[in-house]
């Protein structure tokens, strides 16, 4: 298949024109331009699946019923659902990023596979990613089995976390996979050292942001510190960061420090803020309210660019958040 009717294909696959992706998909050269691949390692339906997610922004973006068809379209006509680009990203984890259920059960059931390997790292799976980013609805979905089944999974899905040890110590289950910990490479590189106690807190990171408070006492019980910043982001922070309310103040009950200021999410984003700042650039209101209520400091400064949590809102167009702010203030 010529380069030019496989740009046709992803013109019409891109902006959900199904009459004239039907035609290239009755083609003689369908399986071709199925298997086609750019210079990224990205197939027809990988390119339709980031265009159907507005490349797996955040906050989520409904996919458009005729972008939906098209990826059916793609997948019944033989595509498979699991090729991977480059960089191991594979359409389950365009779904998981995304937090789309509807695009990722019918991945599922096209067969796409639940195992990954995200920027070569052996626990680097969809369900892993959609952890990392408390993507709920696409994690109930791709947690049978989990895969990687670890300590981190574990505590984020709210499951039982005791056959993870031995006595006090971890077995050697409960730290595989691990080799995923950053969703993008704009993420700095983290240097690990698998210890009992780094594995603990990040595990309550993970749980925190994905609101699971049985799993955070446990995790507290066995040693684990709320204040602990394993990788990019306090317990308090990334429970600010999907707004888990119930999270955010069952930490601060349990010493979270409100204004500790510290780095989190990609190099250069939150390099010595604190989790004001994120609630507030997220419009995480209910957690913003709550920091305000528990006595964080609302007028707080960050260390690389002197922003208040009003500045952050602002920039990020927060509206809502600056104008309860702006209240806290007045």
């Amino acid at each position: 298949m010529s380069s030019s009717e496989w740009d046709r294909a992803f013109d019409a696959a891109k902006k959900g024109d199904l009459d004239k992706l039907s035609a290239c998909l009755q083609s003689d050269g369908v399986a071709d331009l199925l298997s086609a691949t750019d210079e990224a390692g990205e197939t027809l339906l990988t390119i339709t699946c980031r265009a159907a997610t507005s490349d797996m922004a955040i906050p989520r973006v409904d996919i458009s019923p005729e972008l939906l068809t098209a990826i059916e379209m793609i997948l019944d006509a033989g595509a498979d659902p699991s090729a991977a680009n480059d960089e191991g990203w594979a359409p389950l984890h365009i779904a998981a990023m995304a937090d789309n259920g509807d695009l990722a059960a019918r991945l599922l059931a096209a067969g796409a596979s639940r195992q990954g390997h995200l920027y070569g790292t052996a626990g680097g799976s969809p369900l892993a990613l959609a952890l990392f980013y408390a993507r709920s609805e696409v994690a109930e979905l791709l947690a049978e089995p989990p895969v990687p089944d670890n300590l981190r999974h574990a505590a984020a899905l709210g499951r039982g976390l005791e056959r993870f040890f031995r006595g006090v110590e971890l077995i050697p289950e409960a730290m595989e996979g691990l080799d995923f910990y950053r969703p993008l490479m704009l993420f700095p590189e983290w240097q690990r050292n698998t210890d009992r106690q780094e594995v603990l807190d990040e595990a309550l990171t993970w749980a925190a942001r994905n609101g699971q408070i049985q799993s955070m006492q446990t995790l507290v019980d066995l040693g684990a510190d709320v204040n602990a910043n394993p990788y990019r982001g306090t317990a308090l922070l990334w429970a600010c960061f999907d707004d888990r309310v119930d999270a955010a103040a069952w930490l601060l009950d349990h010493g979270a420090e409100a204004d500790l200021l510290h780095d989190f999410g990609g190099a250069g984003h939150g390099e010595g803020a604190a989790a004001i700042h994120l609630a507030a650039q997220f419009s995480a209101l209910g957690c913003l309210q709550l920091l305000i209520d528990r006595g964080a400091d609302y007028r707080i400064v960050d260390r690389t660019h002197g922003g208040t949590p009003e500045d952050w809102a602002r920039v990020h167009d927060a509206d809502d958040a600056r104008r309860l702010l702006e209240a806290a203030a007045a």
